[in-house]
């Protein structure tokens, strides 16, 4: 999805909405905040347009909910190429205790010349299979450059917090997470 001056004022009224607690905890930068909210406008985005309701969810808990009850957490990635499926996707590993969602959806925002220029909608999985199937890296360990042979060499930067990282190849395509939840969407109609 192409990074457009509508996506990005949409990301910044998101950011700036008063029942959204995050820019009042300092522990986020602007651009971090603008990068995630544009993820999440992306995701909305989506599932709106394929006939799926979707909102974002008021307070920290998680960032979007689903008409059917169901909440998702969207992570987004700042990447400087188009994903593939060697490619990881990362949480930082405190979230695995500090949010509860039912499912994660994940996407990168490439930028080009300092400017966020697409969307990739990476996939998605519940919140049970990503913690367990990730991969815990330790605060300090070293960052890997991964290939599609299954090589990795270090990339010479070190992780500053504990991260945990999954392949894209272990989630479900953006198309199969909406078909996944539109089928919670049918059955919530349907009672």
């Amino acid at each position: 999805m192409q990074v457009t001056d509508r996506l990005i004022a949409e990301a910044w009224t998101l950011v700036d909405d008063p029942h959204q607690t995050l820019k009042d905890s300092g522990r986020y930068t602007d651009e971090n905040l603008l990068i995630g909210a544009l993820g999440e406008i992306a995701v909305i985005d989506y599932c709106w347009n394929n006939d799926l309701l979707i909102f974002k969810n008021e307070g920290r808990s998680s960032d979007l909910k689903l008409y059917s009850g169901q909440t998702v957490e969207v992570k987004t990635q700042k990447v400087s190429s188009a994903p593939e499926l060697h490619y990881r996707v990362i949480a930082e590993s405190r979230s695995e205790n500090t949010e509860r969602s039912d499912f994660y959806f994940f996407t990168h925002l490439q930028y080009v010349a300092g400017r966020p220029e697409a969307v990739y909608l990476v996939g998605g999985c519940s919140w049970d299979k990503f913690w367990r199937l990730s991969e815990r890296h330790l605060q300090g360990s070293p960052m890997m450059r991964h290939y599609p042979d299954g090589n990795e060499v270090a990339n010479g930067r070190y992780f500053a917090v504990d991260m945990n990282l999954l392949p894209i190849s272990q989630l479900a395509p953006p198309s199969a997470t909406l078909k996944h939840f539109k089928s919670l969407q049918q059955r919530e109609e349907a009672q």
